[in-house]
Formats: structure tokens, C-alpha cells, sequence
């Protein structure tokens, strides 16, 4: 038994799925099958027996008047219409009571077998106190056979769907055998042992990439390692007009909807806000284990707030006007791994977002800036196409040519509109009440226009 158990577990998915379709089979052969028969057999006695207690009633009915009247000519005649129009009906009698035969019709027939035929009895008594019997002989292979059809009808049908179950069973575990192997072939481990089924082989290779090796106490714990990062300046070009011009309630309004569209943007997009300074704000963008497109996920967080401030100072008469920069965080590289402090970190940091902050003022309304540190990483089949700006320098590095961000990939852009329909429906469920306009000359409008 533990052998059997033993095979079945190393065999394969094909021949897994193969077997199981085989004992549904078997179990349909061994079970269903006889218990249809049997319900078969019995169905086709019933309706043989109700047949002829319905025709003995009949004829019992039909031959009432002329046993009253002694007519045994119109006697006769019942009884060979009977067994003449009645394909069933062999044979028909009635018997006075002393049990003599009074008139009888019989089928002739070479075939006829009477050794298969039902007999029914159905006594009549009549006013003059004469007591009648009516006795009626049926073949009830007709109906016999007209079940049996239908019973092997259905038999016929399941032994094609265990056929076709047998079938699509074995191609699918060929199918779901053949992807599994693929996939095992695409991760790194030893060669493929023959003595397991697919699912272990693919789990032997893919437990490495599952679990992290157990640290000993005689060997030092391995340090993370530092994932990249960077940084988006995104400047608010008009946010001292819209303070000198705006009633405080208003501008109140703008920065909070402004919050909210930051806030859900980053939720996206997965970036982190950071603490703003000197008409800026500043988002932080981590590449994680299973998601490097970190430097895509900034600039489309760029697009998306550009867009979605467009439509908000449309729709309420003033909004705030956005420039950007993007950087890559080079501020945890140089630093030394063994000489780590907080202190040194946070200064680092504060620099790198200063000169970011910086590059954001070469930037001119609704545009990004970066540099070639950040055109490079991007790989060239993504698709995302920058321009050169002459004379411009980052501020990141001595020397460093400003790139303007020009256009997203086909690709890229059917993603990011379905993205930007996303946030649209996320920002109208938390809709704020519209501009208040103040009762001043229009501000708003000079304020969105200075």
C-alpha cells in the first residue's frame, strides 16, 4: 500500500488527471449503470402492469351491455377489435361464472410465444346476479423494448462523456505538465529529477527564492541591501500670487484639494510625501523587491498631478500652477556602509532635496526636469523620450545636462489614462464643495493668470 501511494505521488500531472478521469468511469460503469438498470426494469414492469389494468377496465366496461342483452355476436365483435387494434393484446376471454369459456379471440401468429405473456383477470357482476370474468393476455416486450432504448441511450451517452472526460483530462495534464516544466526551466537549481512529478520539481527550484537561509551564530547576519530610491521636487510656481489675491477660506480650499490629490496620487503610485520647504514638496519613490520601476512610478505621479491640477483650476477658477524635477537619491550611496548615522543621512538628504528644489526653478510651467543620471537608468524600451536643454545644468553634478521630459511610450500612456481614470473616480467620491467666489473683482482668474 505505502508502495502504491509511493507511485501515485511521484507520477505526473497527466497521468494524474488521466487516473482520475479513469475511476470516475468505473465508478459510473460499476454504480450508475446497474442502479439505471434496475430503475429501468422497473419502470417498464409498472407501465405494464397499469396497461393492462386500464384495458381490462375498458373491456370490462364494453361488454357490460351485451352480456345484459346475451348478444355473444356484438361479444365477439369487442373482443376481435381488441386484439386486432391492440398491438399488445394477444389474446381476450370472458368466462361465466362457473369458470366456462362464453367467447374468447386470439391473435394468431407464427412469433406468438405465450410463455412471456401478462395475464390479467377482472370480474364483472351484473344485476342479474350473474358474476362475469373478463381475462386478458398482453406481450409486454414492446414496452420492454421502448425502455431498454431509452436505457441504452443513456449508457451510450455517459460511456462518450467518460470518453471525452478521459480525453480532455489527458490534454490538459500534457498542457498544465508542459507550463509547469517551463517554468522550472526559467529557475535556477539542479537538473530535473525523474523521480518527482512536476509541482515538487518546480517547488524544489523555487524554495530558494522562497525562504532566506537560517543565519548561524558563528557567522555574521548579512546587511540588507540598500534599495535605490529618488526624489520628485514638485514646485507650486503660483503659490504667493494665490496667497497675496485669495481670501483665506479659498485658498484653504486650493491646498486642501491639492493634499488630496497628492496624497492620492502617492497612494497610487507608492510615494512617499515628505516634509515640503520653500514653495515645494517633495516625494519620495523606493524601488521594492518585486518592483523597480521606481523612476516610472515618479514620473507618472508628475503627469498625473499635472493633469488632475489642470482640471481642478478649470472647473474652480484658480489653482495651483506645477513645475517638477526628478532625481535619483545618491545621498545613502555615498555614504560608507560601516560608518551609517542617522545625523549624516538626514544632511545628506537635505542637500540633495535643495538642489532638487534648484532644478525645479529651470523648469517652466507644467514641465519636468532631470538629468542624465535618471535618462539612463530608464531602459530604452520603455519608451519615455526626453529633450536636451542647452545651457542648462542640474545642479546635481558639476556639469550635468538638464533633460526635459518629453512624451510617455504608446504603451506606457494607454496605462497611465486608465491610471489617471482611476484617480478621478478615487477624488470625485471625496469631493469637496466647489470655489466660493469671493465678492471682489474676480481675483481668482488674475490669480491663476499672473
Amino acid at each position: 500500500m505505502n508502495t502504491l501511494s509511493e507511485h501515485l505521488r511521484k507520477a505526473g500531472i497527466q497521468k494524474k488527471l488521466t487516473l482520475f478521469a479513469v475511476l470516475l468511469s468505473l465508478l459510473y460503469c460499476l454504480l450508475i449503470s446497474p442502479l439505471l438498470y434496475v430503475q429501468t426494469v422497473s419502470l417498464a414492469e409498472s407501465q405494464v402492469q397499469l396497461f393492462g389494468q386500464t384495458m381490462s377496465r375498458q373491456l370490462t366496461g364494453q361488454i357490460r351491455q351485451p352480456l345484459l342483452n346475451e348478444d355473444a355476436v356484438s361479444l365477439q365483435v369487442v373482443l376481435d377489435n381488441l386484439v386486432m387494434h391492440t398491438a399488445m393484446v394477444k389474446h381476450a376471454a370472458v368466462f361465466k361464472s362457473d369458470n366456462s369459456l362464453f367467447a374468447e379471440s386470439l391473435e394468431h401468429s407464427p412469433a406468438l410465444n405465450i410463455t412471456h405473456h401478462k395475464t390479467f383477470k377482472q370480474s364483472l357482476s351484473l344485476p342479474n346476479t350473474a358474476n362475469w370474468q373478463v381475462q386478458l393476455s398482453l406481450d409486454p416486450r414492446d414496452i420492454n423494448r421502448q425502455i431498454m432504448r431509452i436505457f441504452w441511450s443513456i449508457i451510450s451517452v455517459g460511456l462518450a462523456l467518460c470518453a471525452l472526460l478521459m480525453y480532455w483530462a489527458r490534454r490538459m495534464g500534457k498542457d498544465i505538465a508542459t507550463r509547469l516544466q517551463s517554468l522550472s526551466a526559467c529557475l535556477p537549481g539542479d537538473e530535473d529529477s525523474t523521480e518527482d512529478d512536476e509541482i515538487s520539481q518546480l517547488e524544489k527550484r523555487i524554495e530558494p527564492l522562497l525562504l532566506r537561509p537560517a543565519a548561524t551564530s558563528n557567522e555574521p547576519e548579512a546587511t540588507a541591501p540598500t534599495l535605490e530610491s529618488c526624489y520628485l521636487a514638485i514646485r507650486c510656481i503660483n503659490l504667493p500670487q494665490l496667497q497675496a489675491h485669495l481670501s483665506h477660506d479659498n485658498l484653504h480650499r486650493v491646498l486642501k484639494r491639492f493634499d488630496d490629490i497628492i496624497a492620492t496620487t502617492g497612494e497610487l503610485f507608492k510615494g512617499e510625501r515628505l516634509s515640503g520647504a520653500n514653495n515645494c514638496i517633495y516625494l519620495r519613490f523606493i524601488a521594492t523587491a518585486g518592483d523597480r520601476d521606481f523612476l516610472l512610478r515618479a514620473i507618472s505621479s508628475h503627469l498625473a498631478l499635472v493633469e488632475l491640477q489642470r482640471e481642478q483650476a478649470s472647473d474652480e477658477g484658480a489653482g495651483l500652477i506645477l513645475s517638477s524635477a526628478l532625481a535619483i537619491n545618491t545621498a545613502e550611496a555615498s555614504i560608507d556602509a560601516n560608518s551609517h548615522c542617522q545625523f549624516m543621512q538626514d544632511t545628506a538628504t537635505e542637500a540633495a532635496l535643495q538642489q532638487l528644489a534648484a532644478t525645479s526653478l529651470l523648469a517652466d510651467p507644467w514641465q519636468l526636469l532631470t538629468n542624465e543620471t535618471v535618462k539612463t537608468k530608464i531602459p530604452a524600451e520603455a519608451g519615455i523620450y526626453f529633450e536636451a536643454l542647452a545651457g542648462a545644468s542640474t545642479n546635481n553634478t558639476q556639469g550635468s545636462e538638464a533633460f526635459l521630459f518629453a512624451d510617455l511610450g504608446s504603451e506606457q500612456q494607454s496605462l497611465f489614462e486608465r491610471q489617471l481614470a482611476y484617480l478621478r473616480n478615487q477624488l470625485s467620491e471625496n469631493d469637496q464643495p466647489h470655489w466660493q467666489h469671493s465678492t471682489s473683482a474676480n481675483p481668482l482668474l488674475s490669480a491663476v493668470s499672473s
